[in-house]
C-alpha cells in the first residue's frame, strides 16, 4: 500500500502571512496525523528545530499548543512524546465524535444553502475515490476536506476544530483501519448514506448515519490498541 508517511514529509516551514505558531503547529499535526511521529515516540527539540527551520521558543510556543490539546504529553523518562491512548480513552473519543457528527449532520440541513450542499457532495465523491487508491495521505487530504465542508455548511467552525483534534487524537488508528479494504468499502457506502439523508433532509436519518459511520469506524480501529 502506498501511504506516503515518508519522515522526509517534515520539512522546513515557510514564513509567510500566516503565524509562524500556526504554520509549526500544523506541521507537527500532519506528521503525527500520517505516521512520521507514532505514539509514545520522544520528539526532541534541537531535530524539531534543524527539520523545521525554525527557533526553540517558536517551536515551544506550538507544542505547548500540542500538549494543551492531549496530543503530546511530558513524560517523567523521556520528556514529550506523542501521547499514547488508552482503549477507553480511544472509546471515548468515538463516542464524542458520533454525537458531535450527528449535530453537524442536523444544522447542515438547517442552515446549509443549496451551494453548501453541491460542495458537500463535490467533497464525498472525492473522498469515496480516494478510498479506492488505498493511498492514507491522500485518504486523510479527502477527509479532511469533507469535514471541513460538513462543518463549513452547518456553519459550526468550532465543531471542525473539536473533530480535528478528536481525529489526530487516534490517528494511528485510523491509519490502520483505513489500511483495511473492508473498512473502506463500509465508509463509501457510510458516506453516501450521510450525503443522501442530508439531501432530502431526512434529519434522523443524517443523525443516525452520522453516529454509524462513527461507530463503524470505532468498530475498525479499537481493536488494535488490545
Amino acid at each position: 500500500m502506498q501511504d506516503g508517511l515518508e519522515r522526509s514529509e517534515l520539512g522546513p516551514v515557510r514564513t509567510e502571512s500566516a503565524p509562524l505558531r500556526h504554520k509549526i503547529n500544523l506541521a507537527l499535526r500532519r506528521a503525527i496525523e500520517r505516521g512520521v511521529f507514532k505514539p509514545g515516540e520522544r520528539l526532541i527539540e534541537k531535530d524539531l528545530c534543524s527539520r523545521l527551520n525554525v527557533s526553540r521558543t517558536s517551536l515551544r510556543e506550538a507544542l505547548r499548543e500540542l500538549e494543551a490539546h492531549q496530543v503530546i504529553a511530558n513524560s517523567t523518562q523521556k520528556g514529550l512524546i506523542v501521547a499514547v491512548l488508552t482503549t477507553a480513552d480511544a472509546e471515548n473519543i468515538y463516542r464524542i465524535r458520533a454525537e458531535l457528527e450527528a449535530l453537524i449532520a442536523q444544522q447542515f440541513i438547517e442552515r446549509a444553502s443549496p451551494s453548501d450542499l453541491l460542495q458537500l457532495k463535490a467533497a464525498a465523491e472525492k473522498l469515496k475515490a480516494s478510498y479506492m487508491t488505498e493511498n492514507i495521505g491522500e485518504i486523510l487530504d479527502s477527509k479532511r476536506e469533507f469535514y471541513d465542508r460538513f462543518c463549513h455548511g452547518a456553519h459550526n467552525p468550532i465543531a471542525f476544530d473539536l473533530l480535528q483534534t478528536l481525529q489526530l487524537r487516534t490517528s494511528h488508528l485510523r491509519s490502520n483501519s483505513f489500511a483495511r479494504e473492508t473498512r473502506r468499502m463500509e465508509s463509501i457506502v457510510e458516506i453516501s448514506e450521510i450525503v443522501r439523508c442530508i439531501e432530502n433532509r431526512d434529519v434522523e436519518g443524517a443523525r443516525t448515519a452520522s453516529r454509524k459511520h462513527v461507530y463503524g469506524a470505532m468498530a475498525s480501529a479499537v481493536p488494535a490498541l488490545t
